[in-house]
């Protein structure tokens, strides 16, 4: 005896086509503005969706944004003089040790302290080269340390999301240094929008100063974003995540300021 069944039968691939249509492409333009809106679910849809070079038009907008920074600095007289007298002082020191040591002879030194002025060509050529391929070095280089990391924690990612993670962050940071020139155009100082806006290298070392400015309120939301994308298109939770990136970031702080 037959029995009629009018129930439909069950699809076994409906339920990855639903999963697959709610992480339809992001836009370009939908990704940059979810980075800082909502970049949890931002990072999640470009984890499960098709492929994209999200990374580029960021990273394109980091350089004009680092160019005008350049500008911005270059065209500041007091901004120019008073950073680079910094940097000249220490530089004589070095100079000094290194002519003692027969290294280098006075002539040599006279002539590299001469190319350390905010004025010539040189030095201008060196800051608009910087700020052209600094971003797309940070980027390489952030995304190669974080790709290193992920693999020896076996976690299955792919290099392009890396960079997408990066590039996308790239917009915050790019913004921070351009609120960070102005800030210290105003000062006279270079500073940023950390906790050194408050304070000044005389009161507390150079070093100390130093590394305040490094914790900068945009750099650590850039690399509050990067753990949580790195989440995202790692499949690692966010504790282990923040630890990558922050561990590594405070690495960088400490030895760049309290050891170099």
């Amino acid at each position: 005896m037959s029995e009629d069944n009018n129930t439909d039968p069950v699809n076994p691939n409906e339920e990855n086509v639903e999963t697959l249509d709610q992480f339809e492409e992001l836009s370009k333009t939908d990704a940059m503005s979810g980075v800082i809106t909502e970049p949890g679910e931002t990072f999640e849809a470009i984890a499960n969706g098709p492929k994209n070079n999200y990374w580029i038009y960021p990273v394109l907008i980091a350089v004009v944004l680092s160019l005008l920074s350049s500008f911005l600095f270059m065209r500041d007289p007091e901004l120019s003089r008073n950073t680079m007298d910094k940097q000249k002082a220490k530089m004589s020191e070095k100079f000094d040790k290194d002519i003692r040591d027969g290294k280098m002879t006075q002539e040599e030194a006279d002539n590299a302290m001469e190319s350390m002025n905010p004025n010539s060509p040189f030095f201008k050529v060196i800051g608009y080269v910087g700020a052209l391929v600094g971003p797309f070095i940070i980027l390489l280089l952030l995304s190669v340390v974080y790709l290193i990391v992920l693999k020896i924690m076996k976690a299955e990612v792919e290099f392009s999301n890396i960079l997408n993670v990066v590039g996308l962050a790239l917009l915050i940071s790019s913004v921070g240094s351009i609120l960070a020139i102005l800030i210290s155009i105003m000062k006279g100082n270079m500073t940023g929008v950390s906790p050194g806006i408050f304070l000044s290298e005389e009161s507390i070392g150079e070093k100390a100063f130093s590394f305040l400015n490094k914790l900068d309120v945009f750099t650590v939301w850039f690399y509050a974003v990067i753990a949580i994308g790195l989440t995202k298109i790692a499949k690692i939770d966010m504790a282990k995540s923040a630890t990558i990136v922050f561990g590594l970031f405070l690495v960088y702080a400490v030895l760049t300021s309290l050891v170099f």
